[in-house]
């Protein structure tokens, strides 16, 4: 009897893992421009890419691919190996907010590199265009919903061997 009881509920934990799995993590690339604001021109351009892992709509540092950038003058080359901080850009509303750290400054950057150095948003802002990925409503049950269902299996196949005992 136990034993089923224990079989039955890894076999609703392992159905609700797979559930929770079929919701992948939301991937997104982006190509931006950094925009002085004293003149509106283009200073730098570049592109990175990434995977929410965490699946809290923000893409972070840690949950880049790649990322490049390049300022108009040649000074700056940068790829994903350089970068100090990042701010996070949230996949939801398509929003890259400047919360990385620069300057000397705890947030206020889109991005840094050589532990300071900064697109700050004090002199710079961004141009990129990005849609956010429509998002599928998917349903998960609750895991009170699997326990009542399991509760209720087991029940009726107790009731059933009781049943068979007693017109025995």
């Amino acid at each position: 009897m136990l034993k089923k009881l224990i079989s039955l509920g890894v076999v609703a934990g392992v159905a609700s893992l797979a559930v929770l799995d079929a919701n992948p993590a939301t991937a997104a690339s982006l190509s931006f421009n950094v925009i002085r604001h004293d003149d509106s021109s283009i200073w730098g351009s570049g592109d990175f890419e990434g995977t929410d892992d965490d699946s809290d709509g923000l893409l972070q540092l840690g949950e880049l691919t790649s990322f490049t950038f390049k300022d108009i003058h040649g000074y700056y080359s940068l790829n994903l190996d350089d970068l100090f901080d990042l701010g996070s850009f949230d996949l939801n509303n398509g929003v890259w907010n400047a919360d990385a750290s620069g300057w000397g400054s705890p947030t206020g950057s889109y991005f840094s590199w050589a532990e300071g150095i900064a697109v700050d948003s004090s002199w710079a802002s961004m141009a990129y265009d990005y849609q956010p990925e429509p998002q599928t409503p998917v349903d998960v049950p609750e895991p009170g919903t699997v326990a009542a269902l399991a509760l209720m299996g087991v029940s009726g196949l107790l009731t059933k061997r009781k049943l068979s005992k007693c017109s025995a």
